[in-house]
């Protein structure tokens, strides 16, 4: 799959919650050629000591493949699930110790990236890459967004544009990132960038997202940048043989 977090598709996700006491499963049902039998798809919240399986609820979904993003709050967990072609629904659990209980929104257009430190926020992708949103994490409720039509095609890529149409050589956001602190969020354009060069990475303002600047480092970097909420992100090098720690 080419996919370092799931080695197979069908193999799901999992995810500690932030008190290392409970485990969050998503549990990927049967294809479309495959046995129905075998239940629909579920999320489940286990004891992290003995795994007992603490709560399930269906998710509705029909994934290749999904991811876990915890939330500071053990209760709470977000999960992106991926159905390819057909959009990705962001769905939002909350484990109050006796029951889970399950929201959606974004309909099925919205990748979730990350939690804020304080886990006021939500950052989000839609599924064409198109638009990145920060949410308000007790309702999903859009608070501001940024288009990627306000990053600038890769230089590289104006000068070999020619008679080429504006999509083809427009930037448009990864599926990764996250927020350096509460008040600032890295995210890339590795991706669109690829074809022309080196990734870049840009710093955005969760408040009111616009593109702050362009970070330029003092050595080379490749693929996206991974923010770890205490002010600092990192990258990982070409040959996956360095990882590199960054701050402002």
């Amino acid at each position: 799959m080419g996919d370092r977090d799931h080695r197979y598709s069908g193999s799901g996700s999992v995810a500690f919650a932030t008190d290392g006491r409970l485990v969050w499963a998503h549990i990927p049902g049967p294809s479309a050629d495959e046995d129905a039998d075998d239940g629909p798809e579920a999320w489940l919240v286990l004891d992290a000591a003995d795994g007992t399986v603490l709560a399930r609820a269906a998710t509705g979904t029909v994934a290749a493949g999904s991811v876990h993003v915890p939330h500071p709050d053990p209760g709470r967990m977000g999960l992106s699930v991926g159905e390819g072609q057909d959009g990705s629904p962001l769905l939002w659990g909350r484990w109050d110790g006796s029951r889970l209980t399950v929201d959606t929104f974004g309909g099925e257009d919205r990748v979730l990236l990350a939690v804020s430190p304080t886990g006021d926020r939500l950052l989000t992708v839609t599924h064409d890459q198109d638009t990145l949103a920060v949410h308000r994490a007790a309702d999903g409720s859009v608070t501001a967004a940024l288009d990627a039509e306000a990053v600038p095609p890769h230089p590289a890529a104006e000068e070999d544009a020619g008679d080429a149409e504006a999509d083809e050589i427009r930037a448009y956001f990864d599926y990764e990132g996250g927020f350096v602190d509460e008040e600032t969020v890295v995210v890339g354009t590795t991706e669109s960038d690829e074809e022309y060069g080196a990734g870049r990475h840009w710093l955005v303002a969760p408040a009111s997202p616009r593109p702050l600047d362009r970070i330029t480092y003092p050595r080379e970097v490749s693929g996206p940048p991974r923010a770890l909420g205490d002010g600092t992100w990192y990258t990982v090098s070409a040959a996956d043989s360095a990882l590199h720690v960054w701050a402002l």
